[in-house]
């Protein structure tokens, strides 16, 4: 009977598990569906640059239909809602269902408000529509003043690329930890990263939490309130909403706990890879980084393929970007960047190209174009190498 591979969402974990199975011959007689409720793979580290014009959308993207053609998959354009792990079903919101004997999760995340009133009238800074519906809106009028919620990675690059793009005082960024950044737990870092976004006119404001959002307001832990033109919500993820029928363990914010093979604990068919996992390593845990999650969809489909010839699997996942010690790229508007690898530390434009090269190497390989998929396993291998 023909084995049926199902995978939802397609990411950067999804799409490299694809590849990997369709390059074996174990997978070459299985029936493999890629599911998403997008039409597009998105390169999400790069949706800042939108604001900035410094990418466009065709840059960034590539449709399903191109990638599940090249492949040779079955792709459907549809939101998960829920697994039965009873039935091994995947279920969608339009009411069909989809039958797997192997299922790999790879749904990414969904923003995270934290119960804060008015937070989800902002616009997130998560998904292409999102940045998409916040350069229409800057376009249509020009803003007084753009405030971006959250001073982590990602609200550091929004505020950098719009400070960029619309001018000194234009933009103001607030974090509710002491300082910017406080994910790499870096005190020299995020002072350089401040420094710089201040002498570009951006407005810092630290120790001082979003309460709530009334219309164009946001009014702080502190009761400063700050007129905005326009809310980006920056202040964090959790795992999408997928409802399962038997009991499964989760961590945080609803991130599924997966075992060092990178299966669903307790579940042997069900791989979790990417953002909705959360990988114990030691007393770690694996950070939500593209490059994690290019990884772990690889390792995932190597494991199953060993499933299909009836063997266990035995691929490990062996973590690179680990919390306790923080390595990332983070662009910060005027074609700038920090580089945190650990206790090292760069600033300047040699990140910035870094990143930027980084990005075309694997958005060349998502495409398909030539050499794509050599460079994007040189940079693995190489990110493994110096990570020892």
């Amino acid at each position: 009977m023909t084995k049926k591979i199902v995978v939802v969402g397609g990411g950067f974990g999804g799409y490299y598990a694809l590849k990997i199975l369709r390059q074996s011959a174990a997978a070459e007689s299985c029936e493999i569906t890629l599911v998403d409720k997008s039409d597009r793979f998105v390169y999400l580290p790069s949706l800042p640059y939108l604001l900035s014009d410094k990418k466009t959308v065709d840059d960034i993207t590539e449709p399903f239909e191109k990638i599940s053609r090249r492949l040779g998959v079955s792709f459907i354009k549809g939101e998960v809602v829920g697994v039965s792990l009873k039935n091994k079903q995947v279920l969608l919101r339009s009411g069909e269902s989809l039958e797997f004997d192997y299922l790999i999760l790879s749904a990414g995340a969904q923003t995270e408000y934290y119960g804060i009133p008015g937070a989800e009238t902002t616009i997130p800074s998560w998904r292409l529509e999102d940045y998409l519906q916040l350069k229409r809106r800057l376009e249509e009028a020009p803003p007084d003043h753009v405030c971006v919620a959250g001073g982590g990675l990602t609200g550091v690059e929004v505020a950098g690329e719009l400070a960029e793009k619309l001018g000194r005082e234009k933009v103001v960024i607030v974090e509710k930890m002491p300082n910017l950044l406080p994910t790499l737990n870096n005190q020299r870092a995020s002072e350089i990263v401040e420094s710089f976004l201040r002498v570009s006119g951006v407005k810092v404001i630290k120790g001082d939490g979003v309460k709530r959002v009334e219309d164009n307001r946001l009014i702080l832990e502190s009761g400063h309130v700050l007129e905005c033109s326009h809310i980006v919500w920056s202040l964090g993820i959790r795992a999408p909403q997928i409802s399962f029928d038997l009991p499964v363990e989760t961590k945080g914010r609803g991130w599924l706990v997966v075992n060092p093979t990178l299966q669903l604990k307790g579940f042997e068919d069900v791989y979790a890879v990417g953002d909705i996992n959360h990988f114990a390593y030691d007393s770690d845990c694996a950070m939500k980084m593209a490059e994690e999650a290019i990884l772990q969809g690889k390792t995932a489909a190597k494991n199953v393929l060993r499933q299909l010839e009836g063997q266990k699997p035995i691929h490990v996942h062996k973590p690179i970007f680990l919390a306790s010690k923080p390595k990332t790229l983070c662009s910060v508007g005027f074609n700038k960047a920090i580089m945190v690898w650990e206790s090292k530390i760069l600033f300047g434009r040699t990140p910035y190209i870094s990143k930027m090269l980084i990005e075309s190497i694997v958005m060349r390989d998502i495409k398909g174009k030539l050499g794509g998929g050599v460079a994007t396993s040189l940079e693995s291998t190489i990110l493994r190498t110096i990570s020892g």
